[in-house]
């Protein structure tokens, strides 16, 4: 039935502003602009992420990026002003959680190697 996930799209106030941080902080590369909204690239994976000014509403989903240093990518969050949460260990990966412009939740996980 599914081949793959195409995208997930995310609602922000300002697309404007959106693009700015999601460039910039997330250093994510745009693929596309629609003028109504903008889809990026995420690392070396297929799937996309796209942002789409409208409202903004608390949402249960969360998209779950992966590092191969999280530690590192913690810090450089942090240094970009983002609140980023503590690293937890959940058995084999670990992980931390933090919130886009517009309290969008993410998560980074990294995998423990055995």
């Amino acid at each position: 039935m599914f081949s793959k996930i195409d995208t997930v799209h995310i609602q922000v106030k300002n697309l404007k502003k959106a693009q700015h941080w999601y460039e910039e902080v997330l250093e994510l590369e745009q693929l596309f602009d629609s003028g109504k909204y903008l889809v990026f690239k995420i690392g070396v994976g297929e799937s996309t992420l796209t942002i789409q000014e409208g409202e903004v509403r608390p949402s249960s989903v969360k998209p779950i990026l992966f590092s191969d240093a999280l530690e590192e990518t913690r810090l450089k969050l942090l240094e970009k002003n983002v609140k980023a949460g503590e690293i937890e260990v959940d058995e084999d990966v670990t992980y931390f959680e933090f919130h886009d412009l517009d309290g969008n939740g993410f998560e980074v996980c990294q995998y423990i190697p055995l």
